[in-house]
This record gives structure tokens, sequence and C-alpha cells, in this order.
């Protein structure tokens, strides 16, 4: 459970790469920045995207967190607890896929706006890495307490 915790963790920290100039691009979260002095209707479609990511990566590490905090207070992880894991980790892998695909609906000077966002090796080890943690949540269903 705590491999899965550290994999769940990792994306938030490695995303801080991608705000400054990587070669690795900017992750899901590296629009965040570009548009800095524009107003919120005029932003691109990756400030969103970013926006977005910014918040699921926020809710992965505290979930990754938790997996490592809880038990050291007695508390016994259920499988309800690791299906919520599971839930965020593939709303993560479904908005990833939308927003390189076909894009999500944005607000824009003159009404929304569907936008693909541009696929880079930064962002692919984020996901890679969520999924990661995911798949060792699902290994271990049937234990109910962190290891």
């Amino acid at each position: 459970m705590r491999l899965a915790a550290f994999f769940l963790a990792l994306p938030f920290f490695l995303q801080l790469l991608g705000f400054g100039e990587t070669p690795l691009g900017g992750g899901l979260c590296g629009d965040m920045f570009a548009g800095r002095d524009l107003p919120l209707d005029q932003q691109p479609a990756g400030f969103w995207y970013g926006v977005l990511f910014m918040f699921l990566l926020a809710a992965q590490l505290g979930y990754g967190l938790s997996l490592l905090l809880l038990p050291l207070l007695e508390v016994r992880l259920g499988p309800g607890w690791l299906r919520v894991g599971r839930g965020l980790v593939g709303t993560l892998l479904l908005l990833f896929l939308l927003t390189r695909t076909t894009g999500l609906p944005t607000p824009g000077p003159v009404g929304w706006r569907l936008e693909p966002a541009p696929l880079d090796p930064l962002s692919l080890l984020l996901v890679g890495l969520s999924l990661l943690g995911g798949l060792l949540l699902r290994e271990n269903r049937g234990h109910g307490t962190a290891a």
C-alpha cells in the first residue's frame, strides 16, 4: 500500500517541473501561467485544463498521503476507501484522454470552444505514475489495511 501511496503522491511534485522550462514539456498543468495578463474569458484552453488537473493532482496527493497516515492512526482502510482512489485515478485518466483528443468545453472570447491540448512526455509520465498507483490499489483490494 505504501508503494501505491508513493505513486499517487509523486505526480503532484513532478508537475512542479512542468512550470519551468524543461525538455519534458509542461505536463498536465504547465499552461496555467501562459496567459497571466489575460482576462479569464480570453485564457487559452490549456489554462482551464491546468486548473482542472491541478485540483485532481492535489486530491490525488491528499489521497496518497491518507494511505500513509491513516494506518499510523490505526484507522482501518476498507474496500470503499480503495474504490475512492481507483475512481480518482479513473477520472484523471478519462479527463486526460478527453483533453488530448477532442478537448473539453472552455470559455473563450466569442463563446465556448473545444480545443485539444498538446501531448508531452511529462504529462504521459504523470498519468502513467497515477495509473500505476491505481493498479497497485487494485492488487490490495481485499486486504483492508495498509502494509
